[in-house]
C-alpha cells in the first residue's frame, strides 16, 4: 500500500476551495477529489471535528455511486473500496455527500491522505463547470431514506442523488455546489433575512468556522450557473398581507437581481439559469420578473426555467429521486439550448 498525502497533483480537487491552502478541505456538498485508478484496495485518512450532525462521504466509480458512510470526530482511516480488480481502471471520486451545518461542524472535512495499492493518475478536466446555488433541493435532502423519515438528519441527504450531480454527469461537467437547506433568495423558511445565499456567495463557506473569509482566491470560472432558490422564501411571504407582502415581494426581486449580478461578476461568460418549481411555483411571477429585469438591464445569457412540480415525495417531505431525475432532464435540455453543447 502506498500513501499519497493531499494535496497531490494526481488528484483533481472538486468544489469551492482555496487552492493556496496546503490541504484538501471539503466545505460544501459535492466537494472532494477524483482520480483515475486501478486497485484492489482504497482507503482515506479523513478528519472532521464536530458534533450531532456527522457529515457523510460518498464514493463513485465512473460517476456511479458505490457507497456512503458517516464520519466520526477526529482523524480516522476509512475503507472506500476493497476486493476490486486491480487491472480494471475507473475514475474514482470521493466527495462530501452532505451540506455543512452551522453549529455542528467545527471546521471543514479534510482528506488528509489516500492509501492504495494502485497508481492514481490525474483525470482530465471536464469540458464544463456548472455551479449550483440553492437550498435543500440542491443538496439532495430527501433523496435517501423512507418516506416515513421526518427527522432532520444527514442520513436522508445526498447530493449524489440530486439533480446537480445528475445534470453534471449527463453533461460531462464538473460541479460546484453552494447551497444550504432552509435558505432562500431574500429570507429563510423561518423568515430570517440573514439566511440568504447571496449574502455568503462571495465567502468561502460562512456557516462554519474558518469559512467566513472572502472567496478572493483563484477559482475556475463556471460555464453555467443554475440557481434553484425561492421555495423557502415562499413559506413566510405567502403568509403576509397588504403592505408587508408587497415589501417582501419587492425585496425578493431586489435580492434576486443582486445575486445574479454577483454571479455574473464571478463568472463573466457563464449562462445563468434560474430553475424553480420543484415544490410548487407560487413565487414564479416574481422570479420571472427578476430575471426579465436582469436581462433588460444588460444581463446577458440568463433565462428562467419552470420545473415540473414533484408528485412523489421522498423522505423528509421532500421530492424523491424520480423528481430529481425529471428536474435534471429539464435543466440539461435548457442548458444545451443556451449553448452548452460539446464540440463535434
Amino acid at each position: 500500500m502506498k500513501t499519497f498525502t493531499l494535496p497531490d497533483n494526481r488528484f483533481y480537487v472538486l468544489g469551492r476551495h482555496d487552492p493556496q491552502e496546503e490541504k484538501v478541505s471539503l466545505w460544501w456538498s459535492g466537494s472532494g477529489v477524483r482520480t483515475v485508478l486501478g486497485c484492489t484496495m482504497l482507503q482515506a485518512d479523513i478528519t472532521w471535528e464536530g458534533s450531532v450532525h456527522s457529515p457523510w462521504i460518498g464514493v463513485t466509480a465512473d460517476g456511479a455511486p458505490l457507497c456512503r458512510f458517516p464520519l466520526i470526530p477526529g482523524t480516522h482511516r476509512y475503507t472506500l473500496l476493497a476486493g476490486m480488480d486491480g487491472d480494471s481502471v475507473h475514475e474514482i471520486s470521493v466527495v462530501r455527500d452532505t451540506q455543512p451545518v452551522e453549529g455542528s461542524d467545527a471546521g471543514p472535512v479534510v482528506i488528509e491522505a489516500i492509501r492504495t495499492d494502485g497508481d492514481p493518475a490525474l483525470p482530465p478536466e471536464r469540458p464544463y463547470l456548472i455551479e449550483f446555488l440553492g437550498d435543500s433541493l440542491t443538496v439532495g435532502e430527501g433523496c435517501l431514506g423512507p418516506r416515513s423519515a421526518g427527522e432532520w438528519r444527514m442520513a436522508w441527504i445526498s447530493v449524489l442523488g440530486a439533480f446537480p450531480s445528475l445534470v453534471s454527469e449527463k453533461m460531462n461537467a464538473d460541479m460546484r455546489v453552494i447551497a444550504l437547506g432552509g435558505w432562500g433568495v431574500s429570507r429563510s423558511w423561518d423568515n430570517n433575512l440573514e439566511n440568504r445565499i447571496g449574502r455568503i456567495y462571495d465567502r468561502l463557506c460562512s456557516p462554519i468556522p474558518g469559512g467566513a473569509r472572502p472567496a478572493d482566491f483563484p477559482e475556475r470560472k463556471a460555464d453555467a450557473v443554475v440557481i434553484n432558490l425561492g421555495t423557502n422564501d415562499g413559506s413566510p411571504i405567502l403568509r403576509m398581507e397588504g403592505e408587508a407582502r408587497a415589501e417582501a415581494e419587492d425585496l425578493l426581486c431586489k435580492r434576486a437581481a443582486e445575486l445574479m449580478n454577483a454571479v455574473r461578476a464571478r463568472n463573466p461568460d457563464a449562462v445563468i439559469l434560474w430553475a424553480y418549481g420543484l415544490c410548487g411555483n407560487p413565487l414564479e411571477s416574481l422570479l420571472r420578473r427578476a430575471v426579465d429585469s436582469f436581462t433588460a438591464g444588460g444581463g446577458k445569457n440568463a433565462a428562467y426555467l419552470p420545473l415540473t412540480p414533484s408528485s412523489v415525495p421522498g423522505s423528509r417531505f421532500h421530492p424523491g429521486r424520480d423528481a430529481h431525475r425529471t428536474a435534471a432532464a429539464e435543466i440539461e435540455k435548457k442548458l444545451r439550448e443556451m449553448g452548452l453543447v460539446l464540440p463535434s
